[in-house]
Order: structure tokens, then sequence, then C-alpha cells
């Protein structure tokens, strides 16, 4: 399952907001390498442009930023190959030290990775960060003999990432179904998105943030629609294979509700025990209604912390969503109306 930034100590005692990120523009990707430079670079004397290299142009990025939009930590994700992803260029400010920012960036890597199909995260952990790196799971593989571009010793950590067979129930029906989808609705592939785990109650679908953005660097509101759509068709799928049942799904007269503007890798999550209907009238060769409540939920990537308290990263609703069935079908019908529950907040 992939693991989501959770609860996270502070001391602070005034409340600072914080929000993770992928730079976009220019002048973010400039103030992006710059602060590289000034974290890792700058204190061993090397020259600028050594905080750079060949693979920053196909590497996934993250950066984290205050309130007043100052930077205050940065990370790099490289798939190196098929199966194996690397972490490098990891920094976090001074200031913000021991607050869970470190933690918080380094998780959202290995999710990237994870949603890339990767088997393993590795990283080159300078001697003082192979402790924090062993926290996250990381094993320590020894020391980096090979010549490194500075004078501080590394060692090699690996970190193996469960695949969908290990962190699903019924990973082969989960395996289908994503691959159904591929298939006949190509714009899902495009669009990158994956199942993230079913529990046997519990449906998750993401998607990646990159490639599903609006001009205003927010998710874009079809690629949201579309997400949800294939969570509530999917999790009704896998139900109907847990009663050995068939029949097609009909999912109609959609509406759909933004509440606010949300960036992010976004969730969408569907639980059985919010249905409702009589689904065995499908075994009788019969039309079936069945009701269910399900949370859409995005990850706004920000962090609050709170007077001497905890932080967390946080997640919203973002949609209202009622589907209902009309058409008339020779075959067994699955009627689904699927409704959003009202506005609260949900801790990941």
């Amino acid at each position: 399952m992939t693991q989501l930034p959770g609860r996270l100590r502070v001391t602070k005692e005034s409340t600072t907001m914080y929000h993770l990120r992928v730079p976009q523009t220019a002048e973010e990707l400039e103030s992006y390498y710059q602060f590289r430079w000034e974290m890792l670079r700058k204190p061993l004397h090397q020259p600028k442009g050594s905080e750079r290299d060949a693979w920053d142009a196909m590497a996934h990025h993250q950066m984290v930023v205050d309130e007043e939009g100052n930077l205050v930590a940065v990370g790099r994700l490289y798939i190196n190959a098929e199966n194996e992803a690397s972490i490098r260029f990891m920094a976090v400010h001074p200031s913000v030290q021991d607050k869970g920012l470190g933690t918080l960036m380094a998780m959202t890597l290995e999710s990237v990775a994870r949603q890339e199909g990767v088997k393993r995260v590795t990283c080159s952990a300078r001697e003082d960060a192979v402790e924090f790196f062993a926290k996250l799971g990381f094993v320590n593989q020894g020391e980096i003999t090979t010549p490194t571009t500075t004078p501080i010793r590394h060692f090699l950590m690996i970190k193996p990432v469960a695949s969908l067979d290990d962190i699903l129930h019924r990973g082969d029906w989960c395996a289908q179904l994503q691959q159904a989808w591929y298939q006949h609705i190509p714009l899902s592939e495009k669009m990158g998105v994956r199942i993230q785990q079913y529990t046997g109650q519990k449906f998750i679908t993401t998607m990646p943030e990159a490639g599903n953005q609006n001009p205003h660097h927010t998710l874009f509101a079809g690629s949201l629609f579309s997400l949800a759509t294939l969570t509530g068709w999917g999790l009704i799928w896998l139900m109907l294979r847990e009663r050995h049942l068939g029949g097609t799904i009909i999912l109609a007269d959609a509406h759909i509700r933004y509440s606010q503007p949300i960036s992010g890798r976004p969730s969408a999550i569907a639980d059985l025990g919010s249905l409702s209907g009589d689904l065995d009238r499908l075994a009788r060769g019969r039309k079936a209604a069945s009701k269910c409540r399900w949370s859409f939920l995005a990850m706004i990537n920000r962090v609050r912390f709170s007077r001497g308290s905890t932080s967390c990263c946080r997640r919203s609703p973002l949609v209202r969503t009622k589907r209902a069935a009309t058409r008339k079908s020779k075959r067994p019908l699955a009627v689904i109306v699927l409704a959003m529950p009202h506005a609260r907040r949900y801790l990941a």
C-alpha cells in the first residue's frame, strides 16, 4: 500500500504552513537549483553548476515552500532502470530541520517511485544521513568506494518497493481491472491512473499530478472527474467478482462539484461499508440498484504546524457526485448511485 505522509511531531510555537509541490516555472526551477547548490555544494566550496547533472531533465522533482514562498526543502527521484529508482539531491534548510519535512520529502519521492512501478529505491546517503534513511526502511549496503563528486563519505542504501500482488487484496483481479482500463479506456493510461489499494473493503486509486494539470498548475477538473468515475466503477466491478456475479455496470447522469482548486497527487477512495442495495438480484437475471457514499480525496500537499501538537499532511473532500443508471439492458444490470459525503476534513 502506498504510504502517504502522516503525522509529524513539531515543537514550533507559532503556526506555519508549508506546501509541497513540483517546480513548474523557469523561476521556480532556478530557485530549486539555487537552493540545491546553497545547501549541498556551497558548503563544500564547489562551483555553481555542480548541483546539476545530466539526468535532471528526465527526473521527478519536488520542493517545499513556506507561506512566503521561500524554499525550505528539495528532493529528486530518477528512474535508473525498469525496476529501480534513485533519490538524490535531497536537502532541508537548517532553520526547519527536525520538523518532519525531510521525512515528508523522502516519503513523497518513494510514493512517486511506487507509482512508477519500480521494485526498489536506492540512495547515496551521506554519512550523517544514514540513520535518517534507516528509520524509513532503507538498508545500508556499505560505503560507496567509487569516486564521488564530494569529499564526504557516502553509503549505498536500498529499500524494496512492494508490487501490486504484495500490497493488494486479490492483486490478480486488480491487475485484470487495471489492464482492462488501459485496453478499453486508453485515456486512463495516458492519465497514469493506477490502483493503489484494495483491501476487500476499500478501493483506492491515484494518478500523478504531472500531465493532469490545468494552465493554473492545479489539477484538471476533467482528470479528477475521470478518476472518480473509474474508482466507483472499479469498486462495483470488484464487488461483483467477490460475489461471483456478472452483469453490465452502467454509470450515468453524473454531476460533480469542485469545492476548491487542488494540487498534488489525488486519491479516490470508495468503501464497501457505505453500500446499500440488493445486488443479489443480478443472480436472478434482474436489474439491481446500489447506492454508495464515497470519498474522493486529494493530497493538497501542505503541512500545518499547530502549537504544541502534531502536524499532518492534510486531505480534503474534493467533489460531490451522484450517478444513476437509466439505460435498459437485456443483461443483468448493476445500477449505481454514488453520493459524496458532506464536506469534512480528512487526515492522512
